[in-house]
């Protein structure tokens, strides 16, 4: 685990200027109309514990000077700080733990559901398996105004430790999933906030 996140630093510290995507973020916000099956709750903030295991890891360990931390403020997460391009830096994240639950939550899912207040950025959300696989997808916040913003499994890229693309990788493996998290990059430079409610986990749709 250790080793994990190691390799992702070293590699984030030289990237971390230049967007990990050429491709607009699309528009995720759910319509009241797309709500419909039964959600499983992978982490409900609400409560105080759901949020204790989250921490963060900026570009501070190369030499960067962001700062950010992740509070329970409200009834949410709150992942805020701000983002800075000094001494090669360029990257935030706040992750969860690695959790056994997500593989059997994930498992034949079609969506993760975020229910959060922002600030106008566009974050990137990732998916962390187990086998080593990585996957994300941006999504761009409304400010000040709380909504759920829905990524459709479909849409989310495979990235390798640098979270660089990669070609022709298989789709997403949902019972590998044991890992979620939240970055800014993308030189989107100064004060960010995003406090999250809720992240679910959508069912596959019946037929």
């Amino acid at each position: 685990m250790l080793q994990r996140h190691r390799e992702l630093f070293i590699a984030l510290a030289f990237t971390a200027l230049a967007a990990c995507s050429t491709n607009e973020p699309k528009d995720v916000t759910e319509q009241t109309s797309a709500a419909t099956g039964q959600a499983s709750v992978a982490y409900d903030f609400t409560t105080q514990s759901a949020a204790a295991n989250w921490s963060v890891q900026n570009d501070t360990v190369m030499g960067g000077v962001s700062e950010s931390s992740s509070t329970w403020v409200n009834k949410q997460l709150v992942f805020a700080g701000n983002l800075s391009l000094e001494n090669n830096g360029g990257f935030v994240s706040c992750f969860g733990p690695v959790d056994e639950k997500l593989p059997s939550l994930m498992n034949g899912s079609t969506a993760i559901r975020i229910r959060a207040t922002g600030d106008g950025k566009t974050y990137l959300f990732q998916l962390r398996g187990n086998n080593g696989t990585n996957y994300v997808q941006r999504f761009t916040s409304t400010a000040k105004k709380d909504q759920v913003y829905v990524l459709p499994l479909s849409d989310f890229t495979a990235v390798d430790w640098r979270l660089e693309g990669i070609a022709n990788a298989p789709a997403i493996e949902t019972s590998n999933i044991d890992q979620m998290g939240i970055y800014l990059v993308d030189k989107q430079t100064g004060p960010f906030r995003i406090a999250i409610t809720s992240i679910d986990i959508a069912p596959k749709q019946p037929l």
